[in-house]
C-alpha cells in the first residue's frame, strides 16, 4: 500500500513534466523571438570581424608573397649576373684557345693578339654594359673598348675609387684560382665623372702570359630585376579589386593598377578626411610593417574613391613600399545578404522549434502515464527492500559499535588495572605499617597523621581515575563545545601508565581551540589511534619511543596531526585500514574495527576527514619514519 506522500510523488511524475516542458516550450519560443535582435546584431558584428579578419589575412599573404619574391630576386640577381659573366667569359676564352691553336705554328704572337682584339672588341652583351678587357701579368693593357683612351696603358700600380690596387689583386688571386670572381669600382662608359661598383671573372691565357676579364655594374643589373619584378607586380592582379602597387621612400609609385600613377611622385596626396596616404604608407614601411585605414583615390571595378584598408611592408634594401588592400563597402553587401539569411533561419527555427515541442509534449504526456504506473508497482516492492536493507545496516552499525565499545572497554579496564595498582600498593604498606607499629606501640601521632594523609591522597587518585572513565563510557551524545587540548589531555590520562611502562613518550604541542562536535566520542577516536601507534611501538626495537600529537588552525579548520617513529605502514594494507575486522594483529589482540569505528565517529558524526599515510621527520636530530594520522574538523558540525 503506497503512502499519500509516495501517491503526490507518482502524480508529480505523471504531471509536473509535461506542465513544465509546456511551460518552458512556450516561454523558450517567447524568449527566442525576443532574442533574435540581439543575435542578429552579434551576427553581424561577427561577420564584420570575420570579414576584416579574413581580408587583413589574405592581404597579408599577398604582400608577404611579393615581399618574398622581390627578396628572393634580390638574393638570385648576382648569382644570376656572375652565371652568365662566367658563361660570356668561358667563350671568349675558348675563341681565343682556337685562334691561337689555329694560328700559332704560322703567324707571330703579335699577329695572333690582333686577330683575337679583332673578335673579341666589338663584342658586347647586357645592354651594351658589360665588354671583354685584356692584360699581361705585368700590368700593361693589351685591349679594351674601341671607345676607350687608355689601351695600351701600364696598369700596375693603377687603384680603383676605393683605393685598390686592382691588376696585383687579380694577378694574385689568379696564382690560387682558375676563375675568380672579383668587385672594384670603374667608369661607366660615357661618364667619366664618377666609378661605380663592378663585379666580374677574370681566367689567365697561360701562352702568352696573360688574362682576360669581364664584369658588370651591380646597380644596373639589379635595375634590370627591379624592371623585371615591377612589370610582374603590375601585371598581377588577385581579385576583382585586388591589386598591389608599390612606391619608394620618396612618394614616387612605382607599380599600381592605375597606369597613370606610374612614375608619379605622390607624397602629398590625402584623402577627403586630409589623410596623408603617400606619408603614412612610407612611414609604416619604413617601421616594417602593418595597416592604415583612409579612402582609396580610385575603386577599380567603379572608379570611384571608397574606404579602405590597406597592409604596407617595406623592402629596407630598394627602400620600396609594397601595399596592397581591400575595400570595406563589400562586407555591407555581405551584411545584407546575410540579414536576409538570418531572418530566413529565424524564422524556420521558430516554427521547426513549436512542432517539435509539440511532438516532444505529446512523447511526454505518454511517457509520463506508464513511467507513473510501472513506478507505482516497483515503489512497494523498493519500500520494502529498503526498509529491510535500512534494518540490517542499523544492526550492524549496532554490532560495529558495541564491538568496539567492548574492545575499547577492555582497554580501559587493562588501564584501570594500571591505574589502580601503584595506589592500591601503597594504601596496603601504609595500613600494614600503621598496624605494626601499634603492636609494637612505637606509633606516634605524627606517624599515624602522616600515614592517613597518604592514603587519603591515594584514594583521591583512584576516585579521580574513576571519573576519568566514568566520562568516557559515558553514553552522553549531545554535541558539546570542547577545547581540543584538554580533551587529548584526558585521553592522554587514560593511557598514561601503559605509556610510561613501555617508555613511550608523548609530545603534543597544541593551540588553543574550541569546537562543537561529541566530546565522548572524538576521545574513543584519540585512544584508539594511539593504542595501535603503542602497539606498533612496542614491535619496535627502538631506544627512542614517541608519538607527537600537534593541533592547530589550518584554513579555517581544526588539523591533527598524530604520528610515531615506528616505521610506517605497509604500503599493500594502508588502504585497507579504515576496514570493517581489518587488522594486522592476532585475533586474540585485535578486533579491526576500531579505525573503522574512528572514521565512522569523525566523517559521518563530525563531518569531518580522517586520513592515513606514512611520514618521514625529525626528531632529537634523528630521521624517523612513521604512520601519520591527519583529522580535519569544522568548528560547528
Amino acid at each position: 500500500m503506497l503512502s499519500k506522500h509516495e501517491t503526490k510523488i507518482l502524480k508529480f511524475i505523471k504531471y509536473i513534466p509535461v506542465l513544465v516542458f509546456s511551460f518552458f516550450s512556450i516561454l523558450i519560443t517567447y524568449l527566442i523571438f525576443l532574442d533574435k535582435n540581439t543575435e542578429y546584431k552579434k551576427d553581424i558584428e561577427q561577420l564584420r570581424k570575420t570579414f576584416l579578419n579574413n581580408n587583413k589575412n589574405k592581404i597579408t599573404l599577398e604582400v608577404n608573397k611579393i615581399h618574398d619574391y622581390i627578396l628572393y630576386e634580390k638574393e638570385n640577381s648576382e648569382l644570376q649576373l656572375k652565371s652568365l659573366l662566367k658563361s660570356k667569359l668561358l667563350s671568349a676564352h675558348e675563341i681565343m684557345t682556337y685562334i691561337y691553336e689555329k694560328y700559332k705554328k704560322t703567324e707571330s704572337k703579335e699577329q695572333i693578339l690582333e686577330r683575337i682584339k679583332d673578335a673579341l672588341r666589338h663584342y658586347r652583351f647586357n645592354q651594351n654594359r658589360a665588354y671583354f678587357f685584356i692584360f699581361e701579368k705585368s700590368g700593361k693593357n693589351i685591349m679594351l673598348p674601341p671607345q676607350s683612351q687608355m689601351e695600351g696603358n701600364n696598369f700596375w700600380n693603377h687603384k680603383d675609387a676605393k683605393g685598390k690596387k686592382t691588376i696585383q689583386e687579380i694577378v694574385t688571386l689568379l696564382e690560387t684560382k682558375e676563375e675568380p670572381f672579383y668587385e672594384w669600382h670603374w667608369y661607366k662608359p660615357n661618364d667619366r665623372k664618377k666609378q661605380k661598383k663592378k663585379i666580374g671573372i677574370i681566367k689567365e691565357f697561360k701562352p702568352y702570359n696573360l688574362f682576360i676579364g669581364t664584369g658588370d655594374y651591380i646597380d644596373d643589373y639589379e635595375d634590370e630585376v627591379k624592371e623585371k619584378v615591377l612589370k610582374y607586380v603590375q601585371n598581377l592582379k588577385y581579385s576583382k579589386n585586388g591589386y598591389v602597387f608599390i612606391t619608394d621612400y620618396n612618394g614616387k609609385y612605382l607599380s599600381h593598377v592605375e597606369k597613370s600613377y606610374v612614375g608619379i611622385n605622390r607624397i602629398n596626396l590625402k584623402d577627403s578626411n586630409g589623410f596623408m596616404i603617400t606619408k603614412e604608407i612610407i612611414n609604416t614601411a619604413k617601421s616594417g610593417s602593418g595597416f592604415i585605414s583612409y579612402i582609396g583615390t580610385i575603386k577599380p571595378d567603379t572608379k570611384m574613391p571608397a574606404k579602405k584598408i590597406t597592409y604596407v611592408k617595406g623592402f629596407e634594401p630598394w627602400k620600396w613600399t609594397i601595399a596592397t588592400g581591400f575595400y570595406t563597402d563589400e562586407l555591407e553587401n555581405q551584411i545584407t545578404e546575410k540579414e536576409k539569411e538570418i531572418k530566413n533561419k529565424n524564422k524556420n527555427g521558430i516554427i521547426n522549434f513549436l512542432i517539435l515541442s509539440i511532438f516532444v509534449i505529446l512523447i511526454f504526456i505518454l511517457l509520463s502515464f506508464y513511467i507513473s504506473r510501472v513506478l507505482k508497482k516497483q515503489f512497494s516492492k523498493y519500500k520494502k527492500e529498503v526498509l529491510s536493507h535500512i534494518n540490517e545496516n542499523r544492526k550492524k552499525d549496532s554490532v560495529y559499535a558495541q564491538h568496539s565499545k567492548m574492545a575499547a572497554m577492555g582497554e580501559m579496564l587493562q588501564n584501570i588495572a594500571h591505574q589502580w595498582r601503584q595506589p592500591l600498593s601503597s594504601i596496603s604498606m601504609l595500613s600494614s605499617g600503621v598496624k605494626f607499629k601499634k603492636e609494637m606501640d612505637i606509633l606516634d601521632d605524627e606517624d599515624l597523621f602522616k600515614s592517613m594523609d597518604d592514603i587519603t591522597k591515594s584514594t583521591k587518585y583512584l576516585s579521580q581515575t574513576i571519573e576519568d572513565f566514568t566520562d568516557f563510557f559515558n553514553p552522553n551524545k549531545k554535541v558539546v563545545l570542547f577545547n581540543l587540548e584538554k580533551t587529548i589531555n584526558k585521553a592522554l590520562n587514560l593511557l598514561e601508565v601503559q605509556l610510561k611502562n613501555k617508555n613511550i613518550e608523548i609530545v603534543l604541542n597544541s593551540e588553543d581551540i574550541d569546537i562543537y562536535g561529541y566530546e565522548n566520542e572524538f576521545t574513543q577516536v584519540i585512544i584508539n589511534i594511539c593504542n595501535n601507534a603503542k602497539d606498533e611501538l612496542i614491535q619496535s626495537n627502538l631506544d627512542e619511543k614517541v608519538i607527537i600529537i600537534e593541533v592547530k588552525k589550518q584554513n579555517d579548520l581544526a588539523y591533527i596531526s598524530i604520528k610515531d617513529n615506528a616505521g610506517g605502514i605497509k604500503e599493500d594494507i594502508i588502504n585497507r585500514l579504515f576496514e570493517p575486522y581489518f587488522t594486522t594483529k592476532h585475533k586474540s589482540q585485535g578486533t579491526g574495527i576500531g579505525l573503522y569505528m574512528s572514521r565512522e565517529i569523525i566523517v559521518n558524526h563530525m563531518k569531518g576527514t580522517l586520513l592515513v599515510k606514512n611520514d618521514e621527520f625529525t626528531f632529537n636530530n634523528k630521521e624517523y619514519k612513521g604512520a601519520l594520522f591527519e583529522i580535519m574538523l569544522n568548528f560547528n558540525i
